[in-house]
């Protein structure tokens, strides 16, 4: 971590100031050393460049163990290399502009919180578009990759900790992004309210979460929870992932044949997203995201306004696909 990062840090259970203790650091980064709760006396490592303050993680422990090896599996080039759930990078920094309501250079000095980072595919391209200040919070321990991958950007910094109890302090961020990632908590409503705690007003919240509706994913992911297939060693899981990715190709393509015909064709935003053609990796990693995470839940677009609503947000907006995408901002 670069020394500066303390600023924007907090103790994860008493909000507490901390300080640092240094044991060995290069030109630009403590490498190692420790973070110190001056209120509460509680100490959290940095070790290979990641202050590690992950708190009352206790229920998502099998989740950590999930997204710590599908992202693993990421860097090290065994799923997509070129896309991400088959959207290119340019795509992706589309989408991210168009759900927080920016321009192309709108995040240009604002300090943004990356709040379930995964692959950091989304805070190193903030970091390279000239945001202040960009963090990436993970729970996994593929925060290592992250880390390497946008070390040498000065405006970025990565931590290993807990979204629902964030060791950031309040009201210090301009943009949260918060995409995949609540859905995968025990109590999602939790995790927003604590996010919400960290937006400067005026500033913008962004969550995407799984829909209540159809999607042949979730009813297989139920089928499978039903017959414990879901706990099968991840190793084997993401080789049956693999195997029906193989199917997946054929049907997909068949479905899109016959939505082509005359009558049939799509007619809305939504229709577009499920005759978009996907290739063999993406799919694979879709099915390994969709079967493997424990906790999977899916909300109704009412029911996320409802949360920003409750923490007092305006101008709240659904976004109309992909759903279910909503903003709001902190006033």
């Amino acid at each position: 971590m670069r020394a500066e990062l303390i600023e924007w840090l907090c103790c994860p259970a008493c909000r507490g100031a901390l300080e640092l203790h240094v044991s060995e650091r290069d030109d630009e980064h403590v490498m190692r050393g420790s973070l110190v709760c001056t209120a509460c006396g509680e100490t959290f490592r940095i070790t290979r460049g990641v202050p590690r303050m992950n708190h009352e993680l206790a229920p998502l422990r099998g989740v950590a163990e999930v997204f710590s090896y599908e992202w693993k599996l990421h860097h090290r080039g065994d799923l997509e290399t070129d896309t991400l759930y088959g959207y290119t990078a340019q795509q992706d920094w589309q989408l991210l502009c168009r759900a927080l309501a920016v321009t192309d250079g709108g995040l240009v000095g604002q300090a943004v919180l990356d709040a379930g980072c995964g692959s950091a595919r989304f805070t190193q391209q903030l970091g390279e578009r000239g945001v202040g200040v960009a963090i990436g919070v993970d729970i996994i321990d593929a925060v290592d990759d992250a880390f390497v991958v946008t070390r040498e950007m000065p405006n970025v910094h990565i931590v290993q900790a807990n979204i629902a109890a964030p060791p950031l302090r309040a009201e210090a961020f301009d943009y949260i992004w918060c995409r995949g990632v609540l859905h995968h908590t025990p109590d999602p409503r939790g995790g927003h309210r604590a996010l919400a705690r960290l937006v400067r007003k005026g500033g913008t919240l962004y969550v995407w979460v799984y829909a209540k509706r159809f999607s042949i994913f979730h009813s297989l992911k139920d089928v499978f929870d039903a017959l414990r297939i879901t706990r099968l060693p991840l190793p084997a899981l993401f080789a049956l992932c693999k195997a029906i990715a193989y199917p997946s190709v054929a049907l997909l393509a068949l479905y899109r044949a016959v939505r082509a015909l005359p009558g049939l064709r799509p007619r809305n935003a939504r229709q577009l997203q499920t005759v978009r053609a996907r290739g063999l990796r993406e799919l694979q990693l879709t099915w390994f995201d969709a079967l493997a995470p424990a906790i999977h839940s899916r909300h109704t677009e009412a029911e996320v306004v409802a949360w920003f609503e409750g923490e007092g947000f305006e101008n709240i907006v659904a976004l109309e696909e992909p759903k279910l995408g909503v903003r709001g901002t902190a006033r």
